[in-house]
């Protein structure tokens, strides 16, 4: 049974649905002062009460309201009031009548090269606007991005903004929509408007080829864009006129925040160097998408005589129109934000409890994403001992990463694929390549070498590493040729100590 609409928010007088979550309903109202539609995002108050339980959930709320109502800019959805009244709590918004931009990326007619970077240009102002002001997105996708009946684009849904003042989401959890995070976000790392830039560089890869350069299961998404380059765009669309947005997409979505475009502006920048032309402000009116509406499903009074059998012979309406929640994105955005690690099974006759305690350990460093790691590495391996060098190499600290390592030395517990026997108990230092823990110095390439050394590298060398792995292993024949040919492409301000010892560790 439908839940009837209530005759007001607050002041407002509702006069639809827009969209349901688990937190609240947004609706479709009149402001009475001003004489116009707004959108209005309430909150239950349930959840304004559960402080003990999840006080992130409020206090996002509030966030939202605060964040939004400091910004006025085209370009990004303007917050009215907040208030509460004995139900919920609730924002008032401006109401965009239009589509999100996920209609646009999965439209039978594609965004030309003219129309992506209108959008782009669109959307990196009013980020730059917000960042300039102390506000980060944070989930910057399609599902929050709104393009007007006027072909302007419009960013909504601050819920997880990260203000100067707020650390509200920080901690265990991941916040934000897999395939668009930023790397730091998954590996609990201070984040900053730089993880805004990295979204924007998976939409512009998006909108270009109308595939994210992450797809999988979220955990395989959550792996790819912390570990994994992306694949250049001129060689997925087979079209070689598309390389110079491979050399802005390789700045914006760089692994390392510091290789990253600083800001929105400066990606902008980089991107309108390659117009051919001059940018429109908006789209075109021949390419927006006109809204697509439904009716509420609860009974007004005006709703049940505009269904009459008068009114549906005419046509006529006193109820505004109502856009469909699965394509407006005032609804709840899908993919919902991760609130956790996913989850991951422990490979078949491991002690949970072995493997969960070199989680913890690895989660200090690299946040949830530990998981992901120590099991995969686990599948592999049948000591606790070769499933921590396995996972270390995330580690990106280097002192940090050896006092990982060391502890592996006086752990016991079940280290066998089976599930029985201890782990060894000698220390892993750095050595030289001749050491006992290395591989004897003429042992040959062996299958997966490039692989393993690609991981070791992608702390020093970012993406980069794996070329540099494939170039010296094409002239190797023996890991301490490989080792050796590695170390010649490294510039000076690279620890080579530090690389060679990560490159012994993971081919050991």
């Amino acid at each position: 049974m439908v839940a009837p609409l209530p005759a007001n928010v607050g002041p407002y007088p509702i006069r639809g649905v827009i969209g349901s979550g688990a937190m609240g309903m947004v609706y479709l109202a009149h402001d009475p002062a001003i004489d116009r539609p707004v959108a209005i995002k309430t909150i239950h108050r349930r959840l304004l009460e559960t402080g003990d339980d999840d006080p992130s959930v409020a206090a996002r709320f509030r966030v939202e309201a605060k964040a939004a109502g400091r910004l006025t800019h085209r370009n990004i959805v303007p917050v009215y009031q907040f208030g509460e009244d004995n139900d919920c709590a609730y924002i008032v918004m401006e109401y965009v009548a239009g589509r999100n931009l996920r209609d646009y990326i999965h439209s039978p007619r594609k965004l030309e090269i003219p129309q992506v970077l209108c959008l782009m240009a669109q959307l990196l102002d009013g980020l730059h606007y917000a960042h300039e002001r102390g506000i980060v997105h944070r989930d910057v996708k399609p599902a929050n991005l709104l393009i007007a009946d006027d072909g302007r684009l419009k960013i909504t849904d601050f819920g997880i903004a990260r203000t100067e003042s707020s650390n509200l989401t920080r901690g265990s959890s991941v916040i934000g929509s897999p395939g668009y995070i930023a790397p730091e976000q998954y590996t609990d790392r201070e984040v900053d408007r730089r993880v805004d830039v990295f979204s924007a560089g998976v939409l512009l890869y998006q909108m270009l080829s109308g595939a994210t350069p992450f797809a999988g299961t979220d955990e395989a998404i959550m792996y790819k864009i912390v570990y994994e380059a992306h694949k250049p765009l001129h060689e997925l669309m087979d079209d070689p006129t598309l390389a110079p947005f491979d050399a802005v997409l390789d700045q914006a979505l760089a692994k390392d925040p510091a290789q990253r475009y600083p800001n929105a502006m400066a990606m902008r920048t980089a991107l309108l160097a390659l117009a051919t032309g001059p940018l429109p402000d908006a789209l075109p009116a021949e390419i927006v998408l006109p809204p697509r509406l439904r009716g509420t499903g609860a009974k007004t009074a005006a709703a049940k005589e505009r269904d009459s059998p008068d009114a549906s012979r005419t046509g006529a309406t006193s109820v505004p129109s109502i856009p469909d929640p699965a394509t407006t994105p005032l609804s709840p955005s899908k993919p919902q934000p991760v609130t956790g690690p996913p989850s991951v099974p422990v490979p078949t006759g491991w002690d949970t409890v072995a493997l969960a305690g070199v989680e913890r350990e690895l989660a200090e460093h690299v946040g949830p994403v530990a998981r992901v790691l120590v099991r995969r590495a686990a599948r592999g391996l049948t000591s606790l001992a070769a499933v921590r060098q396995a996972v270390a190499f995330a580690i990106v600290d280097f002192e940090a990463r050896e006092r990982f390592l060391a502890k592996g030395g006086s752990s016991t517990g079940s280290g066998t694929g089976n599930g029985v026997g201890t782990v060894a108990t000698s220390t892993t230092r750095f050595q030289p390549a001749t050491s006992a823990n290395a591989a004897p110095p003429g042992a040959p390439m062996r299958e997966g070498d490039v692989d393993r050394a690609a991981a070791a590298l992608l702390s020093s060398l970012g993406p980069i590493g794996r070329i540099v792995a494939k170039r010296c292993a094409a002239k190797s024949e023996t890991r301490e040729q490989f080792v050796a040919h590695v170390l010649e492409q490294l510039t000076p301000n690279i620890d080579a100590r530090r690389v060679q010892a990560e490159l012994w560790r993971a081919l050991g």
